[in-house]
Formats: C-alpha cells, structure tokens, sequence
C-alpha cells in the first residue's frame, strides 16, 4: 500500500488533512501532542495515531524502530510540527518544537535510511525586496523576526545533513481554506466588514504576500513525493501562486461581497495613528484574554510586499496551483461562508488564531 510516511503535526492545519488525504493511498503514522478528533479519526481510519512530541528524540526513534519491526519501514517524513507566535521576540518553544526537534528528525531519519524529509518552511520567512525585484528559491531567509530565525535554523541545520538525508524545503505561501481560517486574512475580513473603520488601510494598500488554497497544498506534497528520484539532494520550493495579492485587490472584494452598499474606497492612513490602534488593540484583547494577530511591529513591512516567482518550482515538479483556487478567484466563496455562517466561520478562525484547530475538511 504506497508509501509509509510519518507525518508530524498531525492534527495541526496542515498535519491533519495531508494524514486524511495520503491515508488513501498510504500507510501514514501521524505524531500529534493534540488528541485527533473523532471528526478527523472518522475520516483517516487507517492512519496510525502516536502520541508524543519531536523533542523528544527517543519517542522519535521507538516510532522509526516499531515501523520497521512491523515490515513498514518509513520512507518519508513530512515535518509540519512548528511553534509559531504573533510577537516579535523569540521564545522558548521555537528552540525546542523547531531547532531542537528539527534536528531530532534529522537524525532518526538518518538512523532509519528515510528517503526524504519534507520540511515545512514559509515565505513569510523571507525579506522583502525592493520594487520590482521578485523572491526565488534561492533566496534566504530573514533572520530578525524570531519566527524567521527558527525557519533559517532549522533549514540551515537541513541544509548541512543533506548530505545524509535528502531533504525538501518547501516554503509556503498564506494557506487559506473556503473558511479562511488564516489569522491575517481572518483579521483583513472582520475589518474591512465594518461601515467607517473598515475603509481605513495602513500605508498605500500595497501590503501584500503570495497565497495558496490548502487543497493545492496536499496537491504539492503528493507531486514532491512522486517526484522524489528525479529531485536533489537538498531542494527548496515554493508551495503558494506567483506574483503577489495585495491588500487593494483583496480590499474591494472583502467590502462589496459583504454589503453592496459599502464604499470601495479605502482611507489610507498613516504608521502613526495606526500604531497606536494596535498598541491598543493588543491591550485590550490581552485584558479578555484574546490572542491578536495584529502586532505594531508589523507596520515596518507595510507596502514591502513579498513577490514571489514560482517558475522553478512549476518546472520542477511539473505543477501549479489550479487557477480556481486562486485567492482571488475563492473569495466570493470565503464571503459567502462569512455572511451566511457568520458563527460557524468565527469559531474556525477563532481556534486557528489560538492555535486550538479542530479538523474540518476542505
């Protein structure tokens, strides 16, 4: 039955659809901290639910050796476990869940003659560049914001063991669902819902990053390990659309799909009082104990936006994402979700921003 493949983060965003979806056709070992839900249990019967964590490097090996033991031995591993934190300053967990447990699966799939790791990195990890300059493959990177120092960490401790595993790096664009359930588009969508508050845009609007549908993304990791003979040793991809959405394209969309009688046209505000909102923003939400996405320190990248060029890649792996996934092209669907399940949309997001995600499939 195909391919035996551990996937960790198992009941993450992303762990649990790719454990519902490979399960098909594979024989898929999902590592969670999180018990999966009878909803994503219902709809991954066979996979193989193990508990324990990749920081702990014994826990990793018991499950390589059982594997093994039992005439299944893992051929691939998907690392999609990751801490991730809406603040600026590094934390604890982001040396433990994605250095230290990085160079945990290294070694026991050294140990074990994997195949190939799939690693999960992000493009939101990268610096953006000047006007029309666009981000490649080959680019690094941005150490300074202490989610993108944990992905530099953990692709250079990759990049130097790949002489010992074959390793794929795949940096991912905004993955959004038909719920959205992506905390900054999640934050754009409550915003600009709103009759006056809601035109107001930080900058020129020209904030911006590359997105990806979640379905593409099974559709990506399904291409990269079909294509694992015909792949280097040490690859890096780009897992999102070409290009760039900006905040004004998706501006106009969020508001007339909303109420038609909404005005399109946004208020372009200064850093000044925009910082201070979410100085205050953040206060509040702390007092009734809300995480906030939106944090000031990211008003230093508004209108810097990440442009991606995801030719080689395509090349690569002879793959695209499907143009009606485009996010673009789903935000009428996202909107309808929003009007018509307004409860329903908020609770998904909701436990996505918190890091509380219940499986639902796309």
């Amino acid at each position: 039955m195909g391919h035996t493949i551990l996937v960790t983060g198992a009941t993450g965003y992303l762990g649990s659809v790719l454990c519902a979806d490979l399960a098909r056709d594979n024989n898929i070992i999902g590592l969670f901290r999180r018990l999966p839900s009878k909803r994503l249990q219902s709809v991954a019967p066979n996979v193989q639910w193990k508990k324990g964590d990749v920081v702990e490097h014994g826990c990793l090996d018991c499950i390589f050796k059982q594997s093994a033991s039992g005439g299944n031995p893992i051929d691939y591993v998907i690392h999609f476990a990751a801490y991730t934190d809406f603040g600026e300053k590094w934390q604890d967990e982001y040396s433990e869940t994605n250095v230290i447990g990085t160079r945990n699966i290294i070694e026991s799939a050294c140990d074990a003659g994997v195949k190939r790791i799939l690693f999960a990195g992000s493009i939101a990890a990268l610096e953006p560049l000047a006007p029309g300059d666009v981000l490649t493959e080959k680019s690094s990177t941005y150490a300074p914001i202490a989610y993108s120092k944990s992905k530099a960490l953990g692709e250079k401790l990759l990049a130097q063991n790949s002489h010992r595993v074959p390793v794929v790096v795949l940096r991912l664009g905004g993955v959004f669902t038909d719920w959205c359930e992506l905390p900054p588009l999640f934050s754009v969508m409550n915003l600009w819902t709103r009759p006056f508050i809601g035109r107001m845009i930080p900058g020129l609007g020209i904030s911006g990053f590359p997105y990806i549908h979640r379905r593409d993304v099974v559709k990506i990791v399904r291409k990269i390990v079909e294509s694992n003979e015909s792949l280097d040793r040490f690859e890096i991809l780009f897992a999102s659309q070409s290009g760039c959405t900006l905040q004004r394209d998706l501006f106009p969309i969020i508001r007339r799909e909303y109420k038609k009688s909404l005005s399109i046209k946004p208020i372009n505000i200064s850093f000044f009082p925009a910082k201070i909102a979410l100085h205050a923003k953040y206060i509040i939400n702390t007092l009734r104990n809300k995480k906030t996405y939106e944090r000031a320190w990211m008003l230093k990248y508004v209108d810097r936006p990440l442009v991606v060029d995801t030719s080689h890649t395509q090349n690569k792996l002879d793959w695209k994402p499907a143009p009606r996934l485009h996010i673009l092209e789903r935000l009428p669907i996202l909107m309808q979700n929003f009007n018509q399940h307004y409860r329903v949309w908020y609770n998904r997001n909701t436990n996505r921003n918190d890091q509380r995600y219940e499986y639902y499939p796309d």
